[in-house]
């Protein structure tokens, strides 16, 4: 018996500098788990689950898609506008919007490039419509038409934007939705302050029930001051 408590006693005494030795390794990190960026599977990665620079996850390439979809749209009612409108200060407005969504857009189809993404570079067929509907109308009907739309599609460009700055992994197209959001509060702002103004100087068409080309109800548009 003693024999064999000496012989475990020298076993043990071997194997403790390599269990301490063991004890003393720094342990190495877990691996990250999950998959932040909802990034496609075949997705390269610069860190688990964030896509590489320039390529987009699922929420990148919706917004890239629907981004320049809607910047088209915009550029062709722009041109409308263009044409139709009655007052100055709407047509200077269109103008504006041709420009900056044309650079948008422009700047959307570098990217998509990069990003391998398909975007759509013309007018697309769901919004011919409210095209087709809005030029029907001419005068301050048309104009008070032109910016209701204006003032909804820009507040749903902003949540398309802010939807993009929040899902995103693209680091580029982020930047860009991010630049993009200010200037869309602006035309916002600058469409809203137009329809006040043109439904002042126009209050029987402003109060009359809208066209079904914007869907806008009617207490959103200024009223005539009640003698």
């Amino acid at each position: 018996m003693r024999r064999l408590f000496v012989s475990s006693a020298l076993m043990l005494l071997a194997l403790t500098p390599a269990i301490a030795q063991s004890m003393q390794k720094p342990r190495s990190a877990p691996p990250a788990i999950g998959n932040r960026g909802f990034a496609a599977p075949g997705t390269k990665e610069q860190a688990p689950g964030v896509s590489a620079p320039h390529q987009a996850n699922l929420p990148d390439q919706v917004f890239v898609v629907r981004a320049a979809r809607r910047g088209a749209a915009e550029i062709e009612l722009a041109r409308l506008a263009e044409q139709k409108a009655r007052s100055e200060p709407v047509r200077q407005f269109a103008r504006l919007m041709i420009r900056d969504h044309s650079q948008a857009n422009d700047a959307l189809g570098k990217l998509a490039e990069e990003d391998g993404v398909p975007a759509p570079d013309q007018f697309d067929a769901e919004y011919r419509p409210v095209r087709d509907a809005l030029s029907s109308l001419s005068g301050p009907e048309f104009d008070i038409e032109y910016l209701r739309m204006q003032v909804q599609n820009h507040q749903r460009m902003a949540q398309l934007l802010e939807y993009e700055i929040g899902s995103g992994t693209d680091a580029q197209v982020r930047d860009f939705a991010s630049g993009a959001l200010r200037k869309v509060f602006v035309h916002l702002a600058m469409a809203r302050d137009l329809l006040d103004q043109v439904s002042r100087q126009n209050p029987q068409v402003a109060a009359a029930p809208p066209r079904k080309v914007s869907g806008m109800p009617t207490p959103q548009t200024p009223r005539p001051p009640s003698n």
